[in-house]
């Protein structure tokens, strides 16, 4: 019983020490980016893009690809459900992100899925959807050119 009240007594002070200090509590660490594009990759060919219907593209590296209005390039991969986060700093214009870049895949979908096409890529135009915060507008197949 005494341990028990010594204990209470030494968790007290420490409290009653952190609270007198003013110290601010510790923050974890926040993305500092001007541009944040998330969102999922499906293991999918294009016949059904819904979220739901396919596994998620584990391990694929998703590029953030801007043409002439946004200088502008980043890239992540995804994690083991397809999800991906990806944070820019940059002085280009929300509008201008959403106009001018898109996001490409191009690891094989056959590296997710066997029965799944080896050549081609996934490709999504941008969507803001608050502030500066990005999601694909939906991922469609994109077959590779014909080499004749």
């Amino acid at each position: 019983m005494a341990s028990k009240r010594g204990l209470l007594l030494v968790i007290g002070v420490a409290v009653a020490i952190v609270l007198a200090s003013g110290a601010p509590p510790v923050q974890p660490p926040r993305i500092q980016a001007d541009v944040v594009v998330m969102g999922f990759v499906p293991c999918n060919n294009g016949t059904s893009m819904r979220t739901g219907s396919a596994p998620g593209f584990a391990g694929a590296v998703v590029q953030l690809q801007c043409t002439d209005g946004a200088d502008l390039a980043a890239n992540a991969t995804t994690d083991g459900k397809g999800r991906f986060r990806m944070a820019v700093n940059t002085t280009v214009a929300p509008s201008s992100v959403a106009s001018y870049c898109d996001l490409v895949v191009d690891t094989p979908l056959a590296s997710c899925n066997p029965a799944l096409p080896a050549t081609g890529m996934l490709q999504s135009d941008l969507r803001l959807l608050v502030s500066m915060v990005f999601f694909p507008r939906g991922f469609s197949y994109v077959s590779a050119p014909s080499t004749d």
